[in-house]
This record gives C-alpha cells, sequence and structure tokens, in this order.
C-alpha cells in the first residue's frame, strides 16, 4: 500500500527548502493527481492549465513507461512547470511549479534529489525523507552542505559516488547507509541522497553526505551542479561490464574539472570481484589509471559486502588526516 503520508511530508520538506515553489504534484500516467503540496493553495484554473500542459506529451510518455527517465520545462504567462518522468513498475510524473518570475532554472538540479526519493516511495521501497539543504546563493552549488542546519555538532563530509550506468553505485550507497540491497535493478532518475552519521570519539562527530550521481545520458548536464564544494569523490566501474572502465578517465576528468580542489581524494573502485575470476588484466588496467588519476584503488563486491568496509575506511581516515 502506497504510504501516501511519507510522500506528503516529503513534498512538504521540498517547499520549506524552496518556498519559492507554487507547488509540486505528483500525477500519474492517467493525469489522477497522487499527491500535491503548495506553499499556499493553487488556483483551481492553474492546475488545470498545468494538467492540460502536461497531458499533451503523456501519450508520448506511456510507450516508454519502464525507460523513460526524461524532462521537460514550459513556460507560460501565469507559470512556469518542470517535470521528471518516473519510470518503474508504478510511472508517474513528479512536476514543479512556480511563478513566472522565478529562478527555476537553478531549482531543477535540486529537485532531483525528491524525484528519487519519489520514485523509491511510489515502488514501495524504504526512504529516508531528509534532504540537504538548497544553498540559494546564485552560483553552481547548489547544495549547502558545511553550513547544515540540521547537523552543527558534527563535521558534515560531502561525498560523491559517480561512474557508468548499472555499476553498483546505489547499491553500495544502500549496503554502507542501510545494510540491506534492493532485489530489483531502478536506475537512479538523477541523485540518491543519504547521509549517515557516527562518532569517532566523543568530540569528533561526523555526517556523511553521500551523493549517488546519476550515469544516465539524459543527466549529464545537471552533475556540475553536484561536483563543486566535494570532499571525497568514488568512481565506479563493474568487473563484468569492461566497457563501465573505458570510459573511467572521462568520469575522473570531468569531476576534477568540475571540483577544481587537487587536494581532495579519489578512489577507483571494481565492483562485482565476486563475478569474475579471471580479471588480471582488468586490475592492472585500472591500476595503471589508478595512478595516472592519484586515486586509491579498492577492489568490493555489492552482493557480498566484501571491501565495502574497507573502502569507507580509508575514505574517512584519508579526510581525517
Amino acid at each position: 500500500m502506497l504510504n501516501t503520508a511519507l510522500l506528503d511530508d516529503l513534498l512538504k520538506n521540498l517547499l520549506k527548502q524552496v518556498p519559492e515553489l507554487l507547488g509540486v504534484l505528483v500525477v500519474d500516467l492517467d493525469g489522477l493527481i497522487i499527491a500535491q503540496q503548495s506553499v499556499k493553495e493553487i488556483r483551481e484554473d492553474m492546475i488545470g492549465a498545468v494538467m492540460s500542459v502536461v497531458e499533451q506529451t503523456m501519450e508520448r510518455i506511456k510507450k516508454f513507461t519502464e525507460t523513460s527517465y526524461g524532462s521537460a520545462r514550459f513556460d507560460t504567462n501565469d507559470f512556469q512547470l518542470f517535470y521528471v518522468e518516473l519510470g518503474g513498475s508504478n510511472p508517474a510524473l513528479f512536476i514543479l511549479v512556480a511563478d513566472p518570475y522565478s529562478d527555476l532554472e537553478r531549482v531543477i538540479p535540486y529537485s532531483y534529489i525528491i524525484a528519487e526519493k519519489v520514485s523509491k516511495i511510489l515502488n514501495f521501497q524504504d526512504v529516508s525523507i531528509n534532504l540537504p539543504d538548497f544553498n540559494h546563493n546564485g552560483n553552481n552549488n547548489i547544495i549547502d552542505i558545511k553550513n547544515n542546519s540540521h547537523s552543527n555538532e558534527f563535521t558534515n563530509l560531502k561525498i560523491l559516488l559517480i561512474g557508468h550506468k548499472e555499476v553498483g553505485k546505489s547499491t553500495l550507497q544502500n549496503i554502507y547507509v542501510n545494510g540491506n540491497i534492493s532485489e530489483e535493478y531502478k536506475p537512479t532518475i538523477g541523485v540518491s541522497y543519504i547521509r549517515k552519521k557516527f562518532s569517532i570519539t566523543s568530540d569528533n562527530k561526523l555526517q556523511l553526505h553521500l551523493f549517488d550521481i546519476s550515469g544516465l545520458r539524459s543527466f549529464a548536464k545537471i552533475r556540475k551542479y553536484y561536483y563543486p564544494k566535494a570532499d571525497a569523490v568514488i568512481i565506479l566501474f563493474d568487473y563484468s561490464r569492461k566497457e563501465t572502465l573505458e570510459d573511467i578517465n572521462e568520469w575522473i576528468e570531468e569531476a576534477k574539472f568540475f571540483i577544481n580542489n587537487s587536494g581532495i581524494p579519489y578512489f577507483l573502485v571494481g565492483n562485482k570481484v565476486d563475478l569474475i575470476q579471471e580479471r588480471d588484466d582488468l586490475r592492472k588496467k585500472a591500476k595503471r589509471l589508478a595512478v595516472q588519476y592519484d586515486c586509491s584503488f579498492f577492489e568490493i563486491s555489492s552482493v557480498t559486502g566484501q571491501g565495502i568496509d574497507e573502502l569507507f575506511t580509508q575514505l574517512i581516515s584519508n579526510l581525517l588526516n
């Protein structure tokens, strides 16, 4: 049964972070509103106008429900509208509505965090409705980790997980934070965000903000908003799909370009070691790339959990030192 209360609370949290939005809706592909929240009551005629715009693309979306994760933006005299397609077994649209003068372009990259959480709720997955603070200053850094209002007693660290789609980034994130694995693969729509708190000593408390960045091609132009102020980067490839290692240099160079901080640690991580017995050639190539780009090299299994604790123990050690 759909947890509508959790969905409503998530949408309310979004409006607290971005009060300049008029409202946010989740709509199924038959045009029925699943959930709706607004800062102030949205007029019925405006909702009708919003749905009229969305329904023009409904038929196209229905043809590609399992694989479509597209988005679109529309501007009218009365409002701006942006939607993201939420695929999976319960497809829907996640819709933002803003007045004509709001800086919606800046809100869109942040909204993908909420879209991913909405998609998980619709597909009956456990999800935290905690959101990182939205940075209202006019620059490319949309996430305010260092001044997080919920965690002043903690040292806040921003960790990015990047790499080709389907290499196990979300599974790695879930195992480390929640200790569980999702049985059904669903691509990350934009950004999967989870935070993990723990104490090193009574006076040294850490909060890791883990951002699993989508490897989908459609998300490429949004990724640049998540790189600034990163404290560490994990780049994953899949030992069972050698093509995911072949373009790893593009991922590393993209991260280094947008982060522009040579002092942070990078970790090149080979996943699914449990599936491949003969991997010497790939390992040698990966180690050469790690040396070339000054990355630490690790091997893990996101199925058995092998190597995951060691990876994050070393990452935290690097950051503390």
